[in-house]
């Protein structure tokens, strides 16, 4: 079933397998593009695929979905909405039917890559669809396997047909990943390099590594050098250096990433260190003074105990000396009383300046974070930018090629039109003007019927035209009928004269036919009549003698048949 309009669903979309299997060894899953609810009602129950039915899927098979590559070339399919928050989803708009260019295989290949750097601790998958997730998705898994992974195209082609369930069908797609065969041995050997540097020796590759020499194996011998033309030698070597430029660049690029991230490492490490040198001080400080408060108290202690014996030594011994000995002791109290007001000062500031470091050390942390996340908006931004003036310059190309092609295309059009109009002039000059009546008529038509809408007319004027048009129409088929009946009678009377007259002509031809009849009857019978006495006059003549015989004599005379026989034909 097929719709029309914004809901109009792909075509040969419901031949195709809603969801692959993973490609082993890989963490990509190829599937077709899932469609909002807004298709459902031009499709049946059982092929309906949504964005919820492709996540209900993947859980059934215990496995978890981390990021969607959508290759198509439009957004009406699904919204970002209709998936999850936690999902990542990200956009590479390719054309159908072409090769997908150099960029947008970049683009893939750097979120790919970002994607197994964030998510190397678990096994999320990565999910890939075009229109029917076979051609344009092949295409460019098959590509990250054989230039990132070094797989042999046909290997890298076979696993995928076998995951997705459907063999690709573009054979200009399957040319050119098998062209990349000659190209592969290098970036193999690049990847493999920045592999063992960059990666963690716990993390498994994306896919098995491909052999150096099995591409040359599968390879047919190829002719000599003497065979081949010069031109297609400095081709070659001129591809092979472009090849190990851009290998170079890519090597290039990979450690200054590794670098500044190295750098970043450092740097966040020294911050810590300084972090934790300041806080293990803190908690140095905090415990001296600590335990120097710890010490005074027992010895407070002990001196209030040893002036308690003295003064109860005193007042059961010396009376006398006690009342002498109490302004002394006044003394005394008065002393230690302001030593402990002096104690507890010195603690009240002692802990007001920790209370007023805390809040520096919070601000100061605060601040660092802040920076943190301004710097991180500010790639994300930069991120955004980037991929917007890349689907903007896609576009522009995209445009300017649809000019050129739509300009051959109406050049060609131009000029088919032309060829027929010069055959068919002669014949259209006839039809012309009788199109050009017609279309007179229907101007003036069209003049008039304006003319009524512009006046723009009472309810009730238009009401009584109403009433007078359905009159005049009652009147035209009043009239119509009439003047059908008045023909029925004169057509009636037509052919009763026309039977009146054909039966008088037969009458008349009777009459005629038996007039002819007795005619001949009588001049039949006068004939025998006379016919006797001619007899009787030829035997007498024979019988007298006679010298000379007559010419053409006959005994009897001659037989009248083609008289009768004019007559039976003329009637």
């Amino acid at each position: 079933m097929v719709g029309r309009g914004g809901w109009r669903v792909p075509e040969r979309w419901t031949k195709y397998a809603p969801l692959g299997r993973r490609v082993p060894g890989t963490r990509f899953v190829a599937f077709k593009v899932p469609l909002s609810k807004g298709f459902d009602h031009n499709l049946l129950p059982a092929e309906r695929f949504s964005p919820q039915d492709l996540i209900r899927k993947v859980q059934e098979r215990k496995e978890e979905l981390g990021l969607i590559i959508d290759l198509t070339f439009t957004t009406r399919y699904y919204g970002r909405e209709e998936l999850p928050p936690a999902l990542c989803h990200a956009k590479v708009p390719t054309m159908g039917h072409q090769v997908p260019g150099r960029k947008s295989f970049m683009r893939f290949r750097s979120l790919v890559g970002k994607f197994l750097e964030d998510n190397g601790d678990n096994d999320k998958l990565i999910g890939v669809h075009c229109t029917h997730g076979l051609n344009r998705t092949g295409y460019l898994v098959c590509r990250y396997l054989i230039e990132v992974e070094g797989m042999e195209p046909n290997t890298a082609i076979e696993l995928f047909n076998k995951a997705r369930g459907h063999p690709m069908e573009r054979r200009n797609y399957i040319q050119d990943l098998q062209r990349r065969a000659q190209s592969c041995e290098l970036k193999s050997l690049g990847s493999d390099l920045l592999r063992r540097k960059g990666s963690d020796p716990a993390k498994p590759p994306l896919a098995v590594p491909r052999n150096p020499g099995s591409a040359r194996q599968g390879r047919l011998p190829g002719p000599t050098a003497q065979g081949q033309p010069q031109g297609l030698g400095q081709r070659k070597q001129k591809k092979l250096e472009h090849q190990e430029h851009n290998h170079l660049e890519m090597e290039q690029q990979e450690k200054r990433k590794q670098n500044n991230l190295e750098e970043k490492e450092q740097n966040h490490l020294e911050q810590r260190k300084k972090k934790k040198q300041n806080h293990l001080e803190q908690n140095h400080l905090q415990q001296n003074h600590l335990e120097q408060r710890k010490p005074k108290k027992p010895k407070l202690q002990e001196m209030e105990h040893q002036e308690q014996r003295k003064q109860n030594h005193l007042e059961q011994n010396y009376p006398e000396q006690r009342q002498q000995k109490k302004p002394k002791l006044q003394e005394m109290e008065y002393q230690e009383q302001r030593k402990q007001k002096k104690q507890n000062y010195l603690e009240q500031n002692n802990l007001e300046q920790r209370q007023q470091k805390k809040p520096k050390l919070q601000e100061m942390e605060h601040q660092e974070q802040r920076k943190q996340k301004k710097h991180d908006h500010v790639k994300q931004n930069k991120l955004e930018h980037q991929e917007q003036n890349h689907l903007e310059t896609e576009q522009l190309e995209h445009q300017e090629q649809n000019r050129v092609e739509q300009k051959k295309l109406k050049k060609l059009k131009l000029q088919e039109q032309e060829h027929q109009e010069q055959r068919k002039q002669k014949k259209l000059d006839k039809r012309q003007q009788k199109q050009q009546n017609c279309l007179e008529q229907n101007h003036l038509e069209v003049q008039q019927q304006e003319q009524r809408r512009h006046k723009k007319p009472d309810k009730r004027w238009q009401e009584q035209n109403c009433l007078e048009q359905n009159a005049l129409e009652h009147r035209q088929q009043n009239h119509l009928e009439t003047e059908q009946r008045k023909q029925k009678k004169r057509d009636k009377r037509q052919q009763k004269k026309q039977n009146c007259l054909e039966q008088n002509a037969l009458e008349q031809r009777q009459q005629d036919f038996l007039e002819q009849n007795f005619l001949e009857q009588n001049h039949l019978e006068q004939r025998k009549q006379k016919k006797p006495d001619k007899r009787w006059q030829k035997e007498q003549k024979l019988q007298q003698p006679c010298s000379v015989p007559p010419r053409n004599c006959s005994l009897s005379p001659r037989p009248k048949k083609k008289k009768k026989q004019q007559q039976q034909d003329m009637w």
